[in-house]
Parts: structure tokens; sequence; C-alpha cells
């Protein structure tokens, strides 16, 4: 078990509801995103203020000092961060995600090992590397691995504790196929190869990780579907194959709830140049702010109806009556809800940039570095508009995708 001293720090932070916390950090949170743009990753003070404070810990198990939170409660803590500042929702979304994900089917030994330590951030580089990397291998070594690695996308890795390799991304060099294991891998025994050079996201760190010739030892093994639905823990979102999408869908959103503040601020005090009307008096922007807010409420509520029925349709425990995993049936609506989500807001955000002429243009507006996140969030594998092609042609009678009910790689 992990110590008494950490489930009751875990007890007494949540007297103060999640939204709550967020709230009262609002003006740390935007402070740390700004830093982030420039060190291109989240500030080490910042990460270990939201540590401090429950950021990375509220989807795990209570057992494990975690708030067990549901699909729906993640998704608000993480659109209300988003909406502060995208690159901090992102670190706030992968971490807790992550660490909600990698317990599913871990020891418990490994469970409480890692976890043990309020501080804990998991990473994981799953994506294709860039530049010259040492291959993708592992090789057994008595009871554990060798692995020689590299991945990109390492959201948080300059503040990650642990980093998380999974099969089949790792080629067993025995037998040129998955490896029969996944890995965790402790701080100082991963490398950051620095990757990350881009507009949208930016302060996210997404760096690739790089271990060359790392020993894995057996006591750090996962199974090879480390990811597959879960049956140690009671909350259905150990079972959700949505639970790595909702919330990438809820970063989308909160980026789009910031840019809809931002533009109602800067409507109230703007006139445009060569124009006697203020922007909150011209009849055209009334028209775009309000579909522009019904398209973010009706994608917002499509999300979080769809999780909801999701995880009520999964129940309790399969040992107590309840399901291991969804009916396709009830699976769907929620995979393209989270999509159609990221999708809609991206397009959002741009008529708002676009109705606020050259100020939403100029590297010191809020709704210049909404932009750029928005269009980054949507273009995520998870919730890109490829899935509206793979969803869609199961309506005409096609099979699903075999990775879609559930989390691994394709």
């Amino acid at each position: 078990m992990v110590r008494a001293e950490i489930i009751e720090r875990q007890n007494e932070i949540k007297q103060t509801p999640m939204l709550e916390r967020i709230e009262s950090m609002r003006e740390m949170l935007r402070a740390a995103g700004d830093e982030a743009q420039e060190l291109r990753h989240l500030p080490p003070w910042a990460a270990k203020e939201m540590a401090a404070n429950g950021f990375y810990r509220f989807a795990l198990p209570k057992e494990l000092g975690g708030e067990d939170v549901t699909a729906r409660e993640q998704i608000e803590n993480v659109e209300l961060v988003s909406s502060i500042d995208g690159s901090v929702g992102w670190c706030t979304h992968i971490n807790s995600e992550i660490n909600g994900l990698i317990v599913r089917r871990m020891d418990r030994a490994l469970c409480d090992k890692i976890f043990d330590d309020w501080d804990a951030l998991v990473c994981s580089g799953l994506g294709p590397p860039n530049g010259p990397n040492p291959g993708r291998t592992a090789k057994r070594e008595g009871d554990g691995w060798r692995l020689s690695y590299q991945g990109s996308f390492a959201s948080g890795c300059h503040n990650a504790t642990w980093n998380f390799v999974m099969s089949p991304v790792v080629i067993d060099e025995a037998t040129e196929e998955g490896a029969e294991n996944s890995f965790m891998v402790p701080k100082g025994e991963f490398e950051i190869v620095d990757t990350w050079d881009t507009a949208g996201m930016r302060g996210s760190g997404s760096h690739d990780v790089r271990m060359d010739g790392t020993y894995v030892p057996p006591e750090h093994l996962l199974p090879a579907r480390p990811l597959a639905p879960s049956e140690q823990w009671d909350n259905p979102t150990f079972r959700n194959p949505c639970h790595a999408v909702y919330n990438k869908s809820a970063v989308a959103l909160g980026v789009c709830k910031g840019a809809l503040e931002s533009f109602i601020d800067l409507a109230n005090i703007k006139t445009p140049w060569g124009l006697a009307s203020p922007l909150k008096d011209m009849p055209q922007v009334h028209y775009r702010i309000g579909e522009a807010m019904a398209t973010y409420m009706a994608a917002r509520t499509f999300v979080l109806d769809t999780q909801d029925a999701l995880e009520a349709h999964l129940g309790p425990k399969p040992s107590e009556g309840g399901r291991l995993e969804p009916e396709w049936d009830v699976f769907w609506p929620a995979y393209l809800a989270c999509a159609h989500s990221a999708q809609a807001v991206r397009h959002v955000v741009g008529i708002i940039n676009n109705t606020a002429g050259t100020t939403g243009s100029r590297m010191d507006s809020p709704l210049e570095r909404h932009l750029r996140d928005a269009q980054q969030s949507a273009t995520h594998a998870l919730i890109s508009w490829r899935h509206y092609e793979d969803l869609g042609k199961t309506f005409v009678g096609h099979d699903p995708a075999a990775n879609y009910m559930e989390l691994r790689r394709a």
C-alpha cells in the first residue's frame, strides 16, 4: 500500500473541489503558461505547485492517493486548466491521464512504489522518433530486458519521475515481433532529446525520450497489453476505451472556452480601425459570437453526455455484474463526440480570431495563442479529422478498426 501520509494528504486537499483549486491558481497557471512558451516545457516550479494541488493524481484510484474521478470530472478539470493556458492544460491532461492509465493492469506492488511519491508524474513518448535514434528494440536479459528506444511526444518529460514505453512499438530482437512486456523506466535512466519546436502547444515539452541500452528489471515490467480494460479498480473509467481520447477533447474544449472569454473581453474595449462602432455593437460580431458559443456548447454537451452514457453502461466491476468492455453502439458515439469536439472548436477559434482582426495576430494577444493551440490539439491522432471517415464507414457496414475498442497502438 502507499503510505498513510499519501492517503491523508489526498483526503485533506480534496476537501476543496478540484475546480475551486484550479480557479484559485488562475494567475499562477497563466504565469506558468507564459514561461513555458519560452522554455518549450512547463517550468519545474509550476509542475511542483500543480503536483502539490493534486493536478496529476485526480485520475488515480483512491487506494493510490487519487481522487478516483469519473470521465465527466476529468473533462471538467482539464477543460478549465486549458481555458487558462493550452500548454498547461495539455500537461495536466496527459500526465494525469497516463498516471491513471498505467495502473489498469500494473502489478499492485509497482503501483504502490510509483505513487508512494506524491510528485509522481509519468510521461510516455510513443510517437515515431524524430531524427537519429538507437532503434526501438528490446533484448531479454535474465528476467528483465535491455531496452534501446526513442519515441516522440513525451509531454511533460522534463518534470517526469517515470517514463512508460508500450509494446508492441518495441520489437523483441529474438522474435522480431512486439515485446512480451511494456516498460517503466525511472527518471535518470532516460534521456530527453530536444525535438519539440512547434507553434501550437509550444509549452507542453513534448520532446523525444531516449533509452540506449537501458536495463529494465522484472519489477518494472507491465503486460504487453497494459491498457486493456481493468478488473482491478471499481471506477468504470479504468474500462473506458475513450480514456486517452476524452481528455484530449477536453483540452480542445478548454482552449475554445478561453478564446471565447478573451474575445468577449476584447469586444468590450476595441473599436476597429477605420470604423465608428466598437466590436460589441456590431451585428456581425453578435452573430459570430452567438454561433461560436452554440457550437462550443453543443460539442461539449455531446462529449459529456456520451461519456456519461458509456460509463453508466459499463457499470460496476465485471465480478459485480458490470461489463469489461462496452457494446459498440454505446462506444462509437462517445469516440465520435471527442473527435468532433476538437474539429468543431478548431473552426470556432479560427472564426473568433478572424473576427478580432489584426489584434488576434499579435503575439501579446491571448487570441493568438488560443489559435495556435486549437490547431495543434486538433491534429492529435486520437482526435483527428480521420475519425470521421474511420467511424463513418462503420455506418454502412464496414468493420471498425481493431484498435478502437482497446487503447493500444494500431
